[in-house]
């Protein structure tokens, strides 16, 4: 199983994003042999009280400077941007970084970005669909021709490709996650319990059509003795976990280096390849005891 670590590009409100910090997050994780970081995504979030947000392409672009090995992933939202620019901005990237780019591409959920940027809110989900397909081609193809939308493709050709890029789709609702077996390279989950993943990955097992799909859960995590208070605390300052939705703060990896591990070998005999761990409140020194216990586990 794979382990990547979650990047604290946003914060509550009344702080401001600490770009040493995460900095020194993503080389430690480097230094540790995690597989991948991923960083956050959302053009606006929050209104009276505003959650800052250092958006994904740009910041993974800075820590692509100080990294050399390690994967660099991103949630996005992809509906909210047309897809040639988001094409190009992956392009770019990729290139930049080595060819070492994940995309997590989701249909968002917070109404205020869709109405700000003139998207249809309730067609997101098609929308999604509509822009991953489109994506794919503009990321692989070298003369895109055809309509979608009020866009027209003539003869689009971005260069340099990123034909390495793998496209995954993060999905918490059957539909989606349906969507996710059709059109992406993987299911990403979020704060998925072992169980319930499971359920999902019958999902995916059914509507895959014999395709091979990676798949990641997105869990928090806390090493010691106050791992559980930490862990919730942590997910009621900086998460919103939709009620509808089987995401759970009982997902939370916590407690002793014992408890650790029996958890993360639970999640991958629940078949989960690669977990990507949230910690709480973006501690350094958290980062540092969960790469000795993943180290560890190599050994």
């Amino acid at each position: 199983m794979k382990i990547g670590l979650a990047l604290e590009n946003f914060v509550p409100p009344g702080n401001n994003v600490d770009l040493q910090k995460i900095i020194k997050m993503a080389k430690t994780a480097e230094n540790f042999g995690f597989e991948s970081i991923w960083t956050w995504d959302h053009l606006l979030l929050g209104s009276k009280k505003v959650y800052p947000i250092i958006e994904p392409i740009t910041v993974l672009s800075y820590i692509s400077a100080f990294t050399s090995k390690i994967k660099l992933g991103t949630i996005y939202v992809l509906p909210l941007r047309p897809p040639l620019v988001t094409a190009k901005l992956v392009s770019s990237l990729n290139y930049i970084s080595g060819n070492r780019l994940m995309l997590t591409l989701v249909a968002g959920w917070y109404e205020r970005e869709f109405k700000a940027v003139g998207i249809n809110f309730e067609k997101r989900g098609k929308i999604l669909g509509d822009y991953v397909t489109i994506l794919r081609r503009l990321l692989n193809e070298s003369d895109v021709n055809g309509k979608l939308a009020n866009m027209t493709f003539e003869h689009v050709n971005i260069e340099p490709k990123a034909e390495n890029v793998k496209i995954f789709i993060g999905a918490y609702l059957e539909n989606p996650i349906k969507r996710a077996a059709r059109l992406s390279d993987g299911w990403m989950a979020y704060y998925y319990k072992e169980d319930d993943f499971i359920e999902g990955l019958k999902i995916i097992k059914r509507h895959s059509m014999g395709k091979t799909l990676e798949n990641s859960d997105m869990v928090p995590f806390y090493i010691g003795e106050e791992g559980r208070q930490k862990v919730y605390e942590f997910t009621k300052t900086y998460m919103d976990l939709p009620n509808w939705s089987k995401c759970s703060v009982e997902s939370g990896i916590y407690g002793t280096k014992k408890d650790i591990l029996d958890r993360i070998e639970s999640y991958r005999k629940a078949g989960v390849s690669r977990l990507v761990l949230i910690p709480a409140f973006y501690e350094i020194e958290q980062i540092e005891k969960l790469g000795s216990i993943i180290n560890e586990i190599k050994d």
